[in-house]
């Protein structure tokens, strides 16, 4: 049997099995968990005062960053969303106009202008996270923009800080990771931080 085939669909079982429980989630609950998330993020990073940081527009019943995003707009801190490229490539980018964001192929919001900002400049980038392995290692949806967007500084000594912010139930106490798979540095849920060494 094919390790890879194996991995692969393993993979392929948690990622709809996490996604499947997040579906359930009621808005006032997404709305708790997501306040309670962002308040461990914050007290262990201080999200809300890093001068340059990755986030993302969150859709599906992921934890809620709207609150975050609107702190940092009203303190004029740089904020960068990812903007999806040709060739399965990404850009982080800070918008100039949130009034003229649009949405991408895959129907999330993303900035139609901005900055480009190289991953290395920023401190903290948040990644959108299906599950957390038991090492620390990231499963996305499948479509790797992140795991290339990011190659070119994992190996660097000053690189940002990535970091996860999930519900509980997407904790997977398993090994799943592949080679070109993100490691993230914390992961905070509602009732946890991971750090990962």
């Amino acid at each position: 049997m094919n390790w890879f085939l194996v991995n692969t669909n393993v993979k392929t079982t948690y990622r709809q099995s996490i996604l499947q429980k997040r579906n359930t989630l009621g808005l006032s609950e997404l709305s708790n968990l997501s306040k309670t998330i962002l308040r461990n993020a914050d007290l262990g990073l201080n999200l809300t005062a890093i001068t340059t940081l990755g986030s993302y527009f969150s859709v599906n019943n992921e934890v809620d960053l709207a609150t975050l995003t609107n702190i940092r707009l009203k303190k004029n801190l740089l904020t960068t969303f990812p903007k999806v490229e040709p060739n399965h490539s990404m850009s982080l980018i800070a918008p100039k106009d949130f009034k003229k964001l649009r949405k991408n192929k895959y129907d999330i919001f993303e900035p139609s202008d901005g900055d480009k900002v190289k991953p290395i400049d920023h401190e903290v980038i948040i990644i959108p996270t299906v599950g957390v392995d038991k090492n620390g290692y990231r499963l996305g949806y499948g479509g790797g923009y992140y795991d290339r967007f990011l190659e070119s500084v994992m190996e660097r000594n000053n690189r940002p800080l990535l970091i996860g912010l999930i519900y509980d139930f997407q904790f997977i106490d398993d090994s799943i990771n592949e080679s070109h798979d993100i490691k993230l540095d914390i992961v905070f849920s509602e009732q946890q931080s991971k750090k990962f060494s």
